[in-house]
């Protein structure tokens, strides 16, 4: 959810400065920097990981005063702050600085959400959200607008507003586990058993449908029967790699990214079948990171140095003009001829013994 709401940041900025704007590769990359910068600041926030990219940030701006990114960094500044500091006087001024540039209705919505998640000033926080909200036409923000309203009821005692606003983010979208979970936790908290066993019943159901559809991707997904063996990669000194050396191999390959939280998620369990099966050629891809980031940042991690005996490669258009789905986790399942029988996009805990019923299957072929 944040990672989205970053992305947005980054597109909806009024250009106020547009006569003296500069524009350069390297202030291209900024934004790229940034933005990848932030996803790990929301992940590790601790000052030792997040300092080095503010700094940059500062320095960026000190450089290119007029830069076309401006208005993105001084986003990513008060996201990544926001991460290490409850310091509102930090705060503040580039609260001041982002609505100096962008002052649509979905970025108010977002400093709102600053304020009330971390807890720095809930009814400002409030008092944002509450001016955006009659401006959003983005079923989304208008549902995560009643979420953030929710919460911060709860946390001033305003109980009869927080049903409202639950039940209004829920009429907005009812698939959304998450907003049945946080009201289900509320409705236990306050005694309510009757309301809190329908909200139950819901999630059950929910849950049920849910893994159905995940468990039933393989059967309708198109890339199934795809063959992989003449798509090139990129491996982490930029060299190009064709697939086709996995012939003869059964192969899961999966996509991911380390600021996607599912996709953390699931590593310990790829660790555990790479034990299991070690006739199996595992394959990982990044999407989004860049290969110093990989090595510096993310190997030397206890939780992912076991990537560094693992072949990992960057995905490439090519990837993409073969295989359908950008969204990450994306796991697939390869047989010996190079082609995909098995397709999982996103993560849930069967998949674990979803794939190893697969890898049993093609290897008993």
């Amino acid at each position: 959810m944040k990672i989205l709401i970053v992305l947005l940041f980054s597109l909806t900025f009024v250009p106020v400065f547009a006569q003296t704007t500069t524009y350069s590769e390297e202030e291209e990359r900024m934004v790229q920097y940034v933005n990848n910068g932030l996803a790990y600041a929301l992940k590790y926030d601790s000052l030792q990981n997040v300092k080095l990219i503010i700094d940059s940030c500062w320095k960026f701006l000190d450089k290119y005063p007029n830069s076309f990114a401006k208005p993105n960094v001084f986003s990513y500044l008060l996201e990544m702050t926001a991460v290490i500091t409850n310091d509102l006087q930090k705060v503040n001024p580039l609260i001041d600085s982002v609505l100096y540039y962008d002052n649509l209705p979905i970025t108010r919505q977002r400093i709102g959400a600053i304020l009330i998640e971390r807890n720095f000033d809930i009814k400002r926080g409030r008092e944002f959200i509450i001016d955006a909200l009659p401006n959003l036409t983005v079923p989304y923000h208008l549902y995560n607008s009643y979420m953030l309203l929710a919460k911060s009821d709860i946390t001033l005692g305003k109980y009869a507003s927080a049903i409202s606003n639950f039940e209004n983010a829920i009429k907005i979208d009812s698939t959304r586990a998450e907003a049945w979970y946080e009201y289900l936790g509320f409705l236990r908290i306050r005694e309510m058993s009757r309301e809190a066993n329908v909200v139950l019943a819901k999630i059950n159901k929910l849950e049920e449908q849910a893994k159905l559809r995940f468990t039933n991707q393989t059967s309708i997904s198109p890339n199934i029967n795809k063959n992989i063996l003449e798509i090139t990669v990129k491996d982490l000194d930029s060299n190009s790699v064709k697939l086709n050396s996995l012939e003869g191999e059964i192969v899961v390959i999966n996509r991911f990214n380390f600021w996607c939280s599912p996709c953390i998620k699931e590593f310990a369990m790829f660790k555990k079948l790479i034990r299991v099966f070690p006739d199996v050629k595992f394959i990982f891809l990044n999407s989004g990171e860049t290969s110093s980031e990989l090595r510096e940042r993310y190997f030397e991690k206890k939780e992912f140095n076991f990537l560094k005996t693992q072949p990992v490669y960057f995905v490439t258009d090519e990837y993409f003009n073969q295989i359908y789905g950008y969204g990450v986790p994306h796991t697939l399942v390869v047989d010996k001829n190079g082609n995909v029988r098995y397709d999982y996009l996103g993560y849930r805990k069967e998949l674990e013994t979803l794939l190893i019923n697969n890898l049993k299957s093609l290897i008993g072929e």
